[in-house]
């Protein structure tokens, strides 16, 4: 079938499974989670009368792009078919530039939501650095919004014309090779997660040394470097 069109009958054989609703419940979820908590963040602020600093509004306007994401995601799943095989997808060539528009939209905004959470933490962390380190906390929240920027751009910029990216078959123009965009992605990914480690850890080269009981100091810690899930 390598190199053909499938026929109804290679398609009948073919498995027909659809996370669709799983990808939805899994989202929301998740993101129900993440409202909560924001929630309880602002309202203790507000309520001992102490006003949301920078890292409170990045993480509220990553909690935004976590919302356009689900959007994006419900809208691909429910008219697309997304979390089906790709044989099972309904895109035709009336539909299929809004289907890559949405789903190029939908990896911008989840790569920025990723960058823009790790540096609210990471800011939140230069309100208890100072020196070399503090100076490290500048660089990792530099880096990181140099490398989100870049990856939220690869869906854009692969293409010129931008239009070619959702009409291929009659554009004139040029893109990368299919292979780019992916290889940017794994190696913006592996930086993001060495940071995701590199700011779980930081905490504990400071903190420690604090005049605290054992436990508070352990679970102060912990819940610092649960960014590494």
């Amino acid at each position: 079938m390598s190199g053909t069109a499938l026929t109804a009958e290679d398609i009948a054989k073919l498995p027909h499974d659809d996370r669709g609703p799983a990808i939805l419940v899994s989202h929301w979820m998740l993101t129900a989670a993440a409202t909560l908590f924001l929630v309880l963040r602002v309202y203790c602020k507000r309520s001992t009368s102490r006003k949301l600093w920078w890292d409170d509004w990045i993480l509220i306007a990553s909690w935004l792009t976590i919302i356009a994401t689900d959007i994006l995601t419900t809208i691909l799943v429910l008219e697309f078919k997304l979390g089906k095989h790709s044989w099972d997808l309904e895109v035709s060539p009336v539909n299929f530039a809004k289907f890559i528009i949405l789903l190029s939209a939908r990896a911008s905004f989840t790569l920025t939501a990723l960058g823009w959470t790790k540096t609210a933490f990471a800011i939140t962390l230069l309100r208890l650095t100072e020196g070399l380190t503090r100076t490290f906390v500048w660089f990792i929240i530099f880096s990181l919004n140099v490398t989100t920027i870049i990856s939220a751009l690869v869906p854009w910029i692969q293409c010129s014309p931008l239009e070619k990216t959702w009409d291929p078959m009659t554009r004139e123009g040029q893109c990368w090779a299919p292979k780019v965009g992916t290889k940017i992605w794994i190696g913006m990914g592996a930086y993001s997660a060495l940071m995701d480690f590199t700011l779980a850890i930081l905490p504990w080269t400071f903190l420690y040394h604090l005049s605290l009981r054992k436990k508070e100091k352990i679970g102060i810690l912990v819940a610092m470097s649960m960014g590494v899930m």
